[in-house]
């Protein structure tokens, strides 16, 4: 199987800070890797990574077999659609209220740049989507008018727009209430079977890892402490190193949940 990264002593550092690294490891396409850690730790700054809008101030990254840094712009945007990314946190100008659709047809700014127009087979492709997604009757609607869970489903039909091979969603159910949380939930796990894409998501909650997450990144003070199977991450003792907290994990109807059990290490 090939590999989707090939990550090396991978480290980016800022204003004399270390963000995050040095990371080792590899990703192999149709992967389901979950990511684990607390605020600051530098989930969002290895998602950067892998999408190629951050560059390593040391070590290496291969994308595809490629290295994303020595191509040129138009090489590495081409790229890059094929890699789907949902941050946490998506702002938009309140003065540019956008409708759903026009979020979508974001998606395919990659392809072809600000100015081109959609063809018709995108413009299929976009309400296909909507449809797909439950957002049909919001499609028209503006963006900014939509509650948490239902832009964080739109950003995501968005980044599925560019039909990727890849999947980086950065806390997808944060800020949400628990109805949305599963809702959002089930849909990933659904993307992940029904595409075979392979998937990176951080979270802190344990019991949002997809099913499909087969394998964990612990990442504690910016370092992965542990790479490996989803049912050794989830014991107490490396949860409990990780959060620096007494933490229980328990099992439910086949999910895992961590609670905290009393004071900071």
């Amino acid at each position: 199987m090939k590999n989707f990264a090939r990550v090396e002593s991978a480290m980016y550092r800022s204003q004399g800070k270390i963000l995050v690294g040095p990371a080792t490891f590899t990703v192999e396409q149709g992967e389901c890797i979950g990511i684990l850690g607390a605020n600051g730790a530098g989930k969002s700054t290895l998602l950067n990574f892998l999408n190629a809008t951050l560059r390593p101030t040391s070590g290496s990254i291969s994308l595809f077999e490629k290295n994303p840094w020595r191509l040129s712009e138009k090489e590495r945007c081409l790229l890059r659609t094929k890699i789907g990314t949902v941050m946490q946190k998506c702002d938009y100008s309140s003065l540019a209220p956008f409708t759903v659709r026009d979020l979508l047809s974001m998606g395919r700014l990659g392809f072809h740049g600000c100015a081109a127009r959609l063809d018709t087979a995108e413009k299929n492709a976009i309400q296909d989507l909507l449809e797909e997604f439950g957002l049909a009757a919001l499609a028209d609607q503006p963006y900014r008018q939509l509650s948490g869970g239902e832009q964080q489903k739109a950003q995501i039909a968005r980044a599925m727009v560019q039909n990727p091979v890849v999947l980086l969603l950065d806390e997808p159910t944060a800020g949400l209430d628990p109805d949305w949380q599963e809702k959002l939930v089930l849909l990933i796990e659904a993307l992940a079977a029904k595409r075979s894409i392979t998937l990176l998501i951080t979270t802190h909650a344990v019991h949002h890892l997809p099913r499909c997450c087969s394998r964990l990144f612990l990442l504690k003070q910016r370092d992965i402490i542990f790479d490996g199977k989803r049912e050794t991450a989830l014991s107490d003792q490396l949860l409990s190193d990780l959060y620096n907290c007494p933490m229980e994990v328990l099992r439910h109807n086949n999910r895992s949940y961590c609670i905290s059990k009393g004071d900071a290490l």
